[in-house]
């Protein structure tokens, strides 16, 4: 069994619409250039790991159902760095299962999701092991949206769109949402092998400020996904 315990990639996504563009210093810190590009009003720099850390090259967005391998175009993490990630994510903000609620206060706010870890239902997000659940962050935080693909499996590529759009979502979740107002993009290939830990996961991330207070969620926008209820709440308060 999987235990709940590596830092992901972080691929800077700007929003031009609700969130404000930035470049973070992240992209800085780890070096390298201009990276992955979003779609519609989204632009921005990618970066990801090569190892916990380091940069990964960026790419054009679009669906990769496939198993990941080193060249995908994001962060690549071994089931050591997984658990250091999943780790991490447990002790960045305040989780409530009462409320299926993870709440962060401050003005700088590393959000880590996993899609599907293992022991929970396919098509479903988790943050410190809540399913789907709804993330509260503070009016004008900086926020790094981080995304580990832990499923397995043909059709199992994963993402993000933060959209102003409730659901229901239809089969094509993009018709309804857009690109957004942020977005983890490309999507994230499945796990390298079944046995966990002997695969390899796809990373990366979006860095946006969450300038403009209301209600939005987070939409995986692979086929069907939403439909079937991988999406949860992003409040902005």
């Amino acid at each position: 069994m999987f235990s709940r315990r590596a830092i992901g990639g972080i691929a800077a996504i700007a929003a031009a619409t609700a969130f404000a563009v930035i470049v973070p210093a992240s992209a800085q810190r780890r070096g390298g250039g201009p990276g992955m590009m979003g779609s519609g009003m989204m632009g921005g720099y990618g970066t990801g790991p090569s190892g916990a850390y380091g940069m990964g090259p960026g790419i054009m967005w679009g669906a990769f159902n496939r198993p990941v391998t080193s060249d995908w175009g994001g962060g690549v993490l071994d089931y050591r760095q997984v658990n250091a990630y999943l780790q991490q994510g447990d002790q960045t903000g305040t989780a409530d299962p009462k409320t299926n609620t993870v709440t962060y206060n401050d003005k700088d706010v590393t959000v880590d999701l996993v899609a599907v870890e293992p022991g929970h239902k396919d098509q479903t997000f988790e943050v410190h092991g809540l399913v789907n659940p709804t993330l509260v962050v503070p009016v004008g935080a900086t926020v790094h949206l981080q995304l580990v693909n832990m499923d397995y499996g043909d059709n199992m590529e994963h993402g993000i769109i933060v959209t102003p759009v409730p659901p229901p979502y239809p089969y094509m979740s993009m018709m309804a949402t857009g690109s957004g107002v942020a977005e983890v993009m490309p999507l994230l290939p499945w796990r390298s092998e079944k046995v966990e830990p002997q695969a390899q996961y796809a990373s990366l991330g979006a860095t946006f400020v969450a300038q403009q207070p209301g209600t939005y969620w987070y939409v995986c926008p692979t086929p069907q996904h939403a439909e079937e209820g991988m999406y949860g709440k992003f409040v902005v308060e």
